[in-house]
């Protein structure tokens, strides 16, 4: 189980800080968003792995191809990294530059999703 009381630790001292550096330097309460959403995501890291093993498995067990838990994983990770992206990027007031990270986002999914759609075609034309 994640440690709620250090990110909840972590995000309140980080929004202290950034209040009281936000009117004087709100270049410094930046850089403390983005230490802050780094440690949180430090800390998630390290309780990722006996998820990815619990839904490791739950494939095995149903035996689908390892292919399609890779392609899961790889989303995923892009989907959380665009995420985090786009977030710092609002944050700091760089609403165009949000919208270029998601769209990079949707189209590396896009990209990534191509075999999923070739195994389909191969489906749906074997039962033809």
């Amino acid at each position: 189980m994640i440690n709620i009381v250090s990110v909840a630790g972590i995000c309140i001292i980080a929004s202290v800080l950034c209040k009281l550096f936000g009117a004087a330097g709100s270049e410094y309460a930046l850089y403390i968003k983005i230490a802050a959403a780094a440690a949180v995501l430090s800390v998630v890291i390290m309780f990722v792995s006996p998820v990815t093993e619990a839904i490791r498995g739950l494939y095995a067990r149903a035996g689908a191809d390892s292919e399609y838990l890779t392609i899961l994983f790889k989303a995923l990770g892009i989907c959380y990294i665009t995420q985090f992206a786009c977030d710092i990027c609002r944050d700091s007031g760089e609403n165009a530059l949000a919208t270029q990270a998601e769209l990079a986002g949707k189209l590396s999914l896009l990209i990534l999703a191509l075999p999923l759609f070739d195994s389909l075609s191969e489906i749906v034309s074997g039962l033809i």
